[in-house]
């Protein structure tokens, strides 16, 4: 095979373009992840594992302070009524039921940046995968004749 053909298959491989897609998703990746470490940071009491984050928490444990011992009639509330006292304070209370729409907001937030950077990582790989591809072609064009 002629330089000239070399030369040419070679253009077509187009690895320019790829090595700058290949730092433009390292860049977005990048970006990608320190959003949200600063989104975790900004939102650090509102993050919550399987139940209630700590800010829920904190209020939560204020309201169980305000429990009333006894219902309207004066007599004294059972553990059971207590209990469904607070349960209705999640969204009688304004300050719970906020703190629990913002622990909403910030665990879909949350799956977004997730899933925004498990794509830039995919996109990334995929990338590098090409790039691997075109330099074992090019080997092999180098080693022909």
């Amino acid at each position: 095979m002629k330089i000239e053909q070399k030369a040419e298959i070679l253009n077509r491989l187009d690895t320019k373009n790829l090595i700058q897609r290949l730092a433009e998703y390292e860049d977005k990746l990048d970006k990608a992840l320190k959003e949200e470490a600063s989104f975790k940071d900004l939102n650090y009491g509102y993050l919550s594992g399987a139940g209630d984050c700590a800010e829920v928490k904190r209020i939560n444990a204020e309201l169980v302070a305000q429990v009333p011992d006894t219902d309207d009639k004066e007599k004294k509330l059972t553990a059971p009524q207590k209990e469904a006292w607070l349960l209705r304070q999640r969204t009688d209370d304004k300050e719970l039921s906020g703190a629990i729409a913002q622990q909403k907001d910030v665990a879909f937030n949350l799956d977004n940046f997730r899933i925004n950077i498990e794509m830039a990582k995919k996109r990334l790989e995929g990338t590098r995968a090409v790039i691997g591809l075109r330099t074992a072609q090019i080997r092999f064009l180098s080693d022909s004749e």
